[in-house]
């Protein structure tokens, strides 16, 4: 798509305006002066990287791009504020006549099936098979007919789930007394709001590679296993969500990673504990303990030669003697401050949360903290078999 004029003309710019406040637009004015120099123009690339982020995929990124009126010579500034306007404070009619005037026609009034199909294959690879039932009577739809369609099928492909289902990460922040939704999160988390933010695209990325459009289990687990052991993905998956609906939204991964991550040791423990707490009674039963056990070890092997003594032992004795020591109930389980006793001085345990650290870094996007972190994280790129999954 080439066009050179903007193809969400039922939004005017003074429209626009309207949704965002001065200091907003002082501020997107500071920053497009900022990127773009004197230029009234900003150009493709740096569209795509300062506005958009790595997140969007760049076939969608590029359509996105021209749809707003962009060319060769660049994207005008009134432009630009319409689209985000659109983006992070449209309306559903708004963003459904946007969607529509990607696949419609030069004369605006109907999609063909047929141009349909081909920009989805571009830009999906794929033509979902709802598809048909938007065209069930004939080969164009008009904007009513595609309407209708396309709220009843929001996931039905990249555009529509990332606009309808709330998938856009781009924002428009202000300056008021009311915290904005990054603040929010940082103000519940160890994390800063850039690190908020940097998260966010990432968990746009991850999740875009859904096939259900939800970042789930079956995403999740082939993300991290490896270096993470299969018979501990789900348990790692659980630690995360929190309120067991069974996808991971973007407060339960940033909250997780905070906890996992940036915590204090105690609260590090806990998200482990939420691991290996399989049926999540808030216990560790013997079964449990022992299915842990042989994960530690596993864990142990896979990244370090270090000779302990648990590898030597029978793994009955191993789990009789973490109760013996530290089942301050006598009930024949590790309740949580138990655990994290047992944990603080155990390799096994410290291993497992040093892996965990990796993980939540490389594959789930948490930015380093320190140089000291990128440092420890890059010699484990370089040693770890971590390296192989990047």
């Amino acid at each position: 798509m080439g066009a050179k004029e903007s193809r969400i003309g039922f939004l005017s710019y003074e429209e626009a305006l309207r949704r965002v406040t001065d200091v907003e637009l002082k501020r997107l004015k500071d920053a497009f002066k900022r990127t773009c120099g004197l230029s009234y123009y900003m150009g493709q690339h740096c569209f795509i990287r300062e506005v958009l982020g790595d997140g969007v995929p760049p076939k969608v990124a590029e359509v996105i791009y021209c749809s707003f009126g962009g060319t060769s010579k660049g994207l005008h500034f009134n432009n630009l504020i319409v689209g985000l306007v659109l983006l992070t404070r449209g309306k559903d009619e708004e963003k459904a006549k946007y969607i529509f005037s990607l696949f419609s026609s030069e004369s605006g009034n109907y999609v063909i099936r047929e141009e349909m199909e081909r920009m989805l294959h571009v830009v999906d690879g794929k033509v979902p098979d709802t598809l048909r039932k938007c065209f069930s009577e004939g080969e164009k739809v008009n904007y009513e007919k595609f309407r209708n369609w396309l709220f009843l099928n929001k996931d039905a492909f990249t555009f529509s789930r990332w606009l309808l289902s709330g998938g856009v990460y781009v924002t428009l922040t202000d300056d008021s007394d009311t915290p904005t939704f990054y603040q929010t999160l940082a103000g519940v988390t160890h994390l800063e709001e850039s690190d908020i933010i940097d998260l966010e695209k990432r968990y746009w990325l991850l999740k875009a590679q859904s096939r259900t459009g939800r970042f789930d289990l079956e995403t999740f687990g082939p993300l991290v296993s490896p270096p993470i052991r299969p018979s501990l993905s789900e348990g790692l998956f659980n630690a995360f969500d929190e309120n067991r609906d069974n996808h991971i939204d973007f407060k339960e991964i940033s909250c997780g990673l905070s906890a996992c991550c940036r915590g204090p040791l105690a609260e590090r423990q806990k998200f482990c504990f939420k691991v290996f707490d399989v049926d999540r009674d808030g216990v560790l039963s013997r079964v449990e303990l022992r299915d842990m056990v042989v994960a530690l070890l596993e864990v142990w092997k896979d990244n370090r030669t270090d000779d302990i003594p648990e590898l030597h032992m029978d793994l009955s004795d191993i789990v009789e003697g973490i109760l013996n020591a530290h089942d301050t109930t006598k009930m024949g389980h590790l309740t949580l401050e138990d655990y994290q006793i047992w944990s603080v001085k155990n390799v096994l345990a410290n291993e497992f949360l040093n892996l965990l650290f990796q993980v939540c870094h490389i594959v789930l996007g948490l930015r380093p903290a320190t140089p000291e972190e990128e440092g420890q994280i890059i010699r484990t790129l370089e040693t770890d078999q971590i390296y192989t999954r990047n």
